[in-house]
């Protein structure tokens, strides 16, 4: 178990570097394993606007990624804007943007195989920069006929990183999917919890849902994956400690954890990807 009270964090301004143009300022509530050979980060991270605003070209990863807008209307491309309470999905492989996002703030949470740590890939950033530039998102080079060389800023680094040559995987989906909470109703789960299952995703069987609890209510997260409660409104008690809006609750993947909440709550969780069965059956 892992628990973040985010508001305690202070925000760390994020260099422009590959991580495109704008003021972008995050806080990492997280980086480990989701589960065996799967790491991941979970990050805050608040956009400025003005002349601050952030923006990316169009462009695709090798991972996947979920946002959760706390605020805001980012805009991901392609007619797909998101606003305040919205998730979405971003698989790996597809294509989205260009992206403009200002004045906003969003729980980002990535993740894959032949991870890089951020301070892997910092060290491997820090290297680059002696034989080329980042600018505007991508990574520039000078060729030995002295032309521009350009490449997509995250993915050089992996592949400088990995020294392997970045392959995007076949798109599950052909765009980021977004949804919105406020479509779907509450459906009793039992002892005073109530859900809002958002979706399914993959053969990770990755799941998005939000739960609410009703006083004295108790909700059992299981052992099979990582999951992250993110609390919204209300307070949660676990053990013997009360926990409130803005608390990243971290269940670890092969632990169960039981949340209780005295004056009730609401929370959305994010189901890490679960291991395929082989892996299980590896360790058992």
């Amino acid at each position: 178990m892992h628990i973040v009270e985010t508001d305690t964090i202070p925000y760390e301004i994020v260099s422009r570097s590959n991580r495109r143009s704008g003021h972008v300022a995050r806080k990492t509530v997280r980086e480990g394993e989701a589960s065996p050979g799967v790491g991941f980060t979970a990050d805050l991270v608040r956009y400025s606007g003005g002349n601050g605003t952030f923006s990316a070209p169009r462009h695709r990863h090798n991972f996947d990624q979920i946002r959760y807008v706390i605020r805001g209307r980012p805009d991901f491309g392609n007619g797909q804007l998101a606003d305040d309470g919205q998730i979405s999905f971003f698989p790996a492989g597809a294509p989205y943007g260009p992206e403009v996002i200002e004045e906003a703030e969003m729980l980002l949470i990535q993740w894959g195989q032949h991870w890089m740590t951020r301070a892997e890939h910092d060290a491997t950033y820090a290297q680059m920069q002696r034989t080329g530039e980042f600018r505007d998102g991508y990574y520039v080079t000078i060729d030995s006929d002295g032309n521009e060389q350009r490449a997509d800023g995250r993915n050089a680094v992996w592949e400088s990183f990995t020294k392997q040559k970045m392959t995007y995987p076949t798109p599950r989906y052909q765009q980021p999917i977004v949804m919105e909470p406020i479509g779907f109703e509450w459906r009793p789960l039992g002892d005073g919890i109530s859900i809002k299952m958002l979706g399914r995703f993959t053969e990770d069987d990755v799941y998005l849902a939000s739960y609410r609890w009703t006083e004295g209510a108790t909700l059992t997260l299981t052992p099979e994956r990582t999951q992250l409660l993110w609390i919204s409104s209300g307070a949660v008690d676990l053990n013997s400690a009360t926990y409130g809006a803005r608390t990243a609750l971290f269940a670890e993947y092969g632990e169960t954890i039981t949340v209780a909440s005295r004056t009730g709550a609401e929370a959305v969780c994010f189901g890490m990807p679960a291991p395929a069965p082989a892996k299980v059956a590896a360790q058992t």
